[in-house]
C-alpha cells in the first residue's frame, strides 16, 4: 500500500515534486509540514500506518491528462492544438490605473478577482505574495490583497498548501486558485480523485509558465551586480534576458546564464499556458503593458464576459498567436528531451 514513504522516495526525492503543496491541503491530521523548500513529515505518526491520502493526492503518482480533459472540456486535446483547448484568446488590459502600477503586464488576473469578489462569485483567492522576491502562498479576501500579490514571481510555492487553511481555517465556501501550470494539474487531479475540500474551488486562473528558478541561486546572481534583492521593483524575461529593475536602475543579463537555476520538474513540465484553468493569462504574443487572455471553458467565458461588460478592461484582437504556438510546442519538445536524458542518467 502506498503512503508517504512512497511519496518521498518517487517524488519528493526523485526531484520531480513541483512543490505545489497538494500533499500538505490532503492530510486531514496536518502531519504534512513545508520545511526548507520542500513538503515533510517531520516524524512518522501511527495514523499515517493505513494512510495513502498524500500518496494519491500528488498528481505526479497518477496523473491521467485524457481523463481530466474530458472531465473538462468534454474531448481530448488534438495534436495540433498546441496551446490546448480553448474557445477564444485575445489581448487585454484593465483601465485601472492603481492596479497597472502594481501589475506585471496588463492587470488582468488583478481584474478577474476583482470583477468575481465584487460579483458574489468568489469568497476568496488562493495566490502567491512576494517577501524579498521570494514567493509564498496566501489567502487574500480582498481587494487590497490581491494587489499585493500582484506581479510575476520566478519562483515555486506551495500555493495548494492554503486549500485547507482557506476552506476549513477561514471557513470560505468559495475559492479561486491562481498559480502556475503545475499548480492548475494538481488541482484538476485533485478534482478527478474527488478531494473533499475541492467542491469549495471555483475558479482556476492559470498563469503561462516557461519554468522557475531557485529563489537563492536568483537572488546570488543578481547581488553579484552589487545590487540588493529587496530594491528591485520589477523582474521580467524577455528577448532572451533576464532584467530585473530598481527605480533607478535595470539589470539585465544573458537568460543562458539562468540555466542552472531551473528546477528537475520545470525541465520535464510539457504545459506553458496553464492548459487545463479556466482562463489563462501570460503576456506572450501581445504588445507591451498587454495581457494574453485564453478563455477555455464555460465558467471562463461567462465570467471575462461579465468582466468585459463591466467597462473596467479593453480587449482587441491577439497579435502574435504563432508565437505562443511556437514557445509551448519549444517547451514540449525541450520537455521529452529532458526526460529522455533523466531516464539515462538514472540507467
Amino acid at each position: 500500500m502506498p503512503a508517504y514513504e512512497e511519496l518521498e522516495s518517487e517524488v519528493i526525492e526523485s526531484g520531480i515534486c513541483t512543490c505545489c503543496g497538494a500533499c500538505i491541503a490532503s492530510c486531514p491530521l496536518n502531519h504534512l509540514q513545508w520545511i526548507n523548500g520542500i513538503p515533510k513529515r517531520p516524524e512518522k505518526k501511527d495514523a499515517c500506518k493505513d494512510c495513502e491520502t498524500c500518496y494519491h493526492a500528488c498528481y505526479k503518482t497518477g496523473f491521467n491528462e485524457s481523463k481530466i480533459e474530458e472531465m473538462i472540456f468534454g474531448r481530448q486535446r488534438r495534436e495540433e492544438e498546441a496551446i490546448g483547448i480553448y474557445r477564444n484568446i485575445f489581448e487585454a488590459k484593465v483601465n485601472d490605473k492603481k492596479i497597472l502600477s502594481k501589475s506585471q503586464d496588463g492587470g488582468i488576473v488583478t481584474a478577474i478577482l476583482r470583477y468575481v469578489l465584487n460579483a458574489d462569485i468568489i469568497d476568496g483567492a488562493i495566490l502567491a505574495e512576494s517577501y524579498k522576491w521570494k514567493p509564498e502562498p496566501t489567502v487574500a479576501t480582498t481587494f487590497d490583497g490581491f494587489v499585493k500579490a500582484s506581479g510575476t514571481k520566478y519562483g515555486t510555492t506551495p500555493n495548494l498548501m492554503k486549500i485547507r487553511t482557506a476552506v476549513i481555517d477561514q471557513t470560505l465556501d468559495r475559492v479561486c486558485i491562481v498559480g502556475t501550470p503545475c499548480h492548475i494539474r494538481s488541482t484538476r487531479h485533485l478534482q478527478y480523485i474527488n478531494f473533499e475540500l475541492y467542491p469549495a474551488i471555483t475558479l482556476l486562473v492559470g498563469l503561462f509558465c516557461r519554468e522557475n528558478f531557485e529563489y537563492e541561486k536568483m537572488r546570488k546572481r543578481i547581488e553579484e551586480d552589487s545590487v540588493d534583492i529587496t530594491e528591485i521593483t520589477k523582474i521580467s524575461v524577455s528577448k532572451n534576458f533576464f532584467n530585473a529593475y530598481t527605480k533607478e536602475n535595470k539589470l539585465s543579463f544573458p537568460i543562458t546564464e539562468t540555466s542552472g537555476w531551473v528546477p528537475k520538474h520545470c525541465l520535464v513540465c510539457e504545459d506553458y499556458t496553464s492548459e487545463l484553468a479556466d482562463i489563462s493569462v501570460g503576456c506572450e504574443g501581445s504588445g507591451e503593458g498587454w495581457s494574453t487572455v485564453i478563455i477555455r471553458t464555460e465558467t471562463g467565458e461567462k465570467i471575462f464576459s461579465g468582466l468585459e461588460r463591466s467597462g473596467v478592461i479593453t480587449t482587441k484582437t491577439l497579435g502574435d498567436l504563432d508565437h505562443i504556438k511556437e514557445v509551448s510546442i519549444r517547451k514540449r519538445r525541450k520537455a521529452e528531451h529532458s526526460r529522455e536524458t533523466f531516464k539515462l542518467k538514472e540507467d
